[in-house]
């Protein structure tokens, strides 16, 4: 099959063409649903010399390489994947780092890496399995896509009186203090698709059971608890039923994000024309439920923690969200399942049983920008880089002793910490 370059496409491989001559890593920031399998495969074509794909699971190891043979012939792509039970190199080659990380002797010839959802490459983590690949393979040009370009992260402060405070924040991947990714070259919004008419903005519905601010968090302070979310929630089950029974109104293919395999589980035996899609399911089980889903067979999935990347279904057209958060990525991974336009299909209905689009904001209107500040990640919730989601006091020391405090619930957006002002320090 040949394809087409969209015009933001043609841009990005243009923009990502220039760049490759430049030192530092590069960011090429396209929404889901803008086609990142075909820039990679346009630029790699482009740039004419042997060149690495580094993706993180089989799935999309599997659209990428799709869509490079509309550009070349078979004999030049080269797929090393223990997940393809194949170990072969090729002027093209397409791997998992899960594969790869401990052999860098073989790939010390790539000059060029492109690394699809780049967001996952932790520079702080200098033995993690990307950067001690590069490293090892003498630090090649490295080109990324993503359409998360952000992580959740963590910071300390030192008060005066002795307190010690963990901060969990959001920081975009080129503002990390490390300064792995140099530069943000392409940045696709989804309000540009949404113009172009490549994205179907989202119509939600609040039938939220619980508010944000009611939910513990983990014990690593990172993100909720989804334990306790669940206990919580408990009572709400007849709720939570008709709302799934209202999305199946709604929607001919309804996907539901869950937060636990007993829940899904739960749901499943009450829910007809239903089926579960977890890490447990097997290869060829996913298949079958994913294949029935697509035809209708299968009305309701619930999922966890599984179809949120790699997992393209334009037909999709009812998403419920069971799974609290406050990763603006997942979040947005999440609904992005359901952005693609089909035909017939007008907007992708969105059910919020968890006040997640309240605290984050619309999808469509999350973005990064760049301001006379630097780089800003935004919606219409305000501004999201750096600022704090969660706090945790881990010391105190009163009148020479030392004691552990304990989590401060998360304050609302905008408004001071309860134990002082919080003013982070280190990279802003």
């Amino acid at each position: 099959m040949n394809y087409t370059l969209r015009p933001y496409q043609q841009q990005a491989v243009s923009k990502l063409q220039w760049s490759h001559q430049l030192e530092g890593a590069d960011v090429c920031v396209l929404p889901t649903g803008s086609g990142k399998s075909l820039v990679i495969s346009g630029l790699a074509k482009q740039l004419n010399q042997p060149i690495l794909i580094l993706q993180p699971t089989k799935e999309i190891l599997e659209q990428n390489v799709e869509k490079m043979r509309a550009y070349v012939q078979d004999y030049e792509i080269g797929i090393y994947s223990a997940s393809m039970n194949r170990k072969e190199l090729g002027f093209y080659t397409f791997a998992t780092i899960q594969s790869i990380y401990k052999k860098p002797e073989i790939f010390r010839n790539f000059k060029t890496v492109i690394i699809d959802e780049c967001h996952l490459v932790n520079p702080k983590n200098l033995d993690g399995m990307f950067t001690s690949f590069l490293r090892d393979i003498d630090n090649p040009k490295v080109i990324g896509l993503t359409a998360t370009p952000y992580r959740m992260a963590q910071f300390y402060e030192h008060l005066e009186s002795g307190t010690i405070l963990t901060h969990t924040t959001t920081k975009l991947i080129n503002r990390i203090k490390e300064h792995f990714w140099h530069r943000i070259v392409v940045n696709v919004t989804p309000e540009d698709l949404i113009s172009l008419g490549y994205w179907l903005p989202p119509r939600y519905i609040d039938k939220s059971v619980i508010q944000h601010e009611d939910i513990p968090t983990n014990i690593s302070r990172s993100d909720f608890d989804l334990a306790a979310f669940e206990a919580r929630i408990k009572g709400k089950q007849d709720e939570i039923i008709d709302t799934i029974f209202f999305g199946q109104e709604l929607g001919r293919h309804v996907l539901v994000f869950c937060s636990s395999v007993e829940q899904a589980n739960n749901f499943n035996g009450l829910i007809d024309h239903s089926a579960v899609v977890t890490a447990q399911t097997s290869k060829k089980e996913r298949e079958r439920i994913i294949r029935e889903f697509r035809s209708g067979v299968i009305q309701t999935v619930f999922n966890v923690g599984v179809l949120t990347t790699g997992f393209d279904f334009p037909e999709l057209d009812c998403i419920i969200l069971l799974r609290p958060t406050q990763s603006i990525g997942l979040y947005s991974q999440m609904i992005g399942r359901g952005v693609r336009p089909a035909d017939g299909k007008k907007f992708c209905n969105v059910v919020d049983l968890t006040g997640t689009v309240k605290r984050l904001g619309r999808v469509e209107t999350i973005r990064v920008e760049k301001q006379q500040t630097g780089w800003e990640l935004i919606s219409e919730m305000g501004s999201w880089h750096n600022r704090v989601l969660y706090s945790f006091e881990i010391k105190r020391e009163i009148d020479g002793c030392s004691g552990t405090g304990g989590y401060i619930n998360p304050f609302p957006v905008g408004s001071i910490s309860p134990i002082g002002s919080i003013s982070p320090k280190g990279e802003l």
